[in-house]
């Protein structure tokens, strides 16, 4: 059986929750710092001695950094003010917040002559901060050893998420101006920055339920390598329903509470919002082809839907049967095609072949006897190159759809050439973005590729985005979530 190295959750890298087995801290159960870092906690010594092998050398280089390394991101520090009046400079505080963790990983990456992994980086990208100045514990110490100080070197928290530290009562007095009491900027139903972040404490303990329950029943029990909960509904819609007017409870509420074996009264709501996270997908190309197709329906009507996932990655590919979830919500449709396209499949033989690998998937009992199917393409091209090999018997998808691209961040030029291609040829294209910021990006490399955006795709929020909120890594206020803006849609 495979095994994979897990990722430790948030609260495992805000010192919350065992690093080793991610028990949670509770009142009756406290957990135990690494005595050398003072970065991680371990809820036993056998999960600290499990640890201790991958631990021990990023653990000393921690040590060094204290001792020796601080130096920079305290100077940092004492440059910044983002509390000098009554507000948070947020700019600044975020300013500081980034050359911080640089300084601190371009040490510690010196100190262990390798570049961290990302798991380890995780460690200063998620360290608590205090948030309004982004003072760190590591920081409190220092200074406190360098003043003679016999003041706490230790970060408060708020009671509620535990999720937000503070460094004094005068910073914790100007971040719970908008903490618990003004809607959070990433707007998420009109819920604040405390209450996101009990949400995203509450998903965190269901996913790790969810992965305890894999590794008991023998299977990977890795967030990272397949879907925590690869659940859809087990129906076939009688016909095309709208999804403009509808949302994530009202399509599957009801069907996850019906359909998982829990207990009557389970709360369902954070299992559906783990389901979503893989329901995300298939969900977010229905709802393009009904804003791009606007009041002409024939794509609920084809015979064959040819469908192409451009940039296409493990996520894609661990998630291939959600994409059944597209017959089921079109019973006209004889064949779903899924094109995934990009250099992540290389991994798979024949990828590399003109026009890639074709696959025919396995499909729920109904499809099948109904003769209802769903074929997987995969190639290891780049799009516009496997635009040009197909050269005049390339046929354009019903949608192209670029999930969580990261096009303005990374092999940029390649994107570019993609999108040029893809406004050329004139096919309808729908790109998603993680955060806001992003999306802003990549429509203006939309436009700039001569694409004319449709007003309703982008940039903006995505409704069929997944309804998992992660916290930005390097970030005091930012949250994620995977596909949850909409970068762009053309035809």
């Amino acid at each position: 059986m495979a095994t994979f190295k897990q990722v430790p959750p948030m609260s495992a890298n805000f010192g919350q929750a065992c690093y080793q087995c991610f028990a949670e801290q509770t009142p009756e159960k406290q957990l135990s710092r690494c005595g050398a870092c003072k970065r991680i906690g371990y809820c036993s010594t056998a999960c600290q001695k499990k640890n201790w092998k991958e631990h021990k050398t990023l653990c000393k280089a921690l040590g060094e950094l204290e001792t020796t390394g601080s130096g920079m991101s305290l100077h940092f520090y004492n440059l910044s003010d983002p509390t000098a009046g009554d507000s948070i400079n947020t700019m600044e505080l975020t300013e500081f917040t980034n050359m911080s963790i640089h300084a601190d990983i371009y040490f510690v990456e010196r100190a262990l002559g390798r570049p961290l992994d990302m798991i380890e980086r995780n460690l200063f990208a998620w360290e608590p901060r205090c948030a309004a100045c982004g003072i760190n514990e590591r920081m409190l110490r220092i200074r406190a050893r360098e003043q003679g100080q016999g003041s706490s070197t230790q970060l408060q928290k708020c009671g509620d998420c535990l999720s937000t530290f503070f460094c004094s009562p005068r910073h914790w007095a100007l971040v719970k101006k908008t903490h618990n009491t003004v809607p959070a900027a990433v707007n998420y139903n009109g819920m604040t920055l405390c209450q996101i972040n009990q949400l995203i404490r509450e998903d965190i303990r269901v996913a790790n339920l969810l992965r305890e329950g894999k590794a008991q029943q023998g299977g990977v029990s890795s967030p990272d390598f397949g879907p925590l909960l690869p659940w859809a509904p087990n129906r076939t819609m009688e016909g095309w329903k709208s999804l403009l007017e509808t949302d994530w409870e009202k399509e599957f509420l009801g069907g996850i509470a019906e359909e998982l074996p829990f207990p009557p009264g389970t709360p369902m709501k954070p299992f559906l919002r783990a389901a979503s996270d893989n329901l995300t997908l298939p969900m977010t190309i229905l709802y393009a082809l009904e804003r791009l197709y606007g009041g002409d329906l024939a794509f609920t009507r084809e015979e064959v839907l040819v469908i192409h996932v451009i940039g296409a990655a493990d996520l894609e590919v661990m998630n291939a049967m959600m994409f059944e979830e597209i017959l089921h919500r079109l019973p006209e449709v004889k064949r779903v095609e899924i094109l995934l396209c990009g250099p992540d499949m290389g991994k798979i033989g024949g990828s590399e072949k003109p026009g890639g690998v074709a696959l025919s998937m396995e499909t729920c009992p109904e499809c099948t006897e109904k003769d209802r199917r769903r074929v997987q393409i995969m190639s290891s091209s780049l799009y516009h190159d496997y635009v040009a090999k197909a050269g005049a018997s390339f046929k354009a998808p019903a949608l192209a759809v670029a999930f969580n691209s990261g096009a303005s961040e990374v092999e940029t030029d390649s994107w570019k050439a993609t999108m040029k291609v893809l406004v050329e040829k004139k096919i309808p294209t729908v790109f998603t973005a993680f955060n806001r910021g992003e999306a802003e990006k990549e429509a203006a490399l939309l436009k700039e590729a001569g694409a004319e955006l449709v007003p309703a795709l982008g940039p903006c929020r995505n409704p069929w985005g997944s309804m998992l909120f992660k916290v930005e890594p390097a970030s005091l206020e930012g949250f994620y979530n995977s596909n949850g803006w909409f970068a762009g849609g053309f035809k």
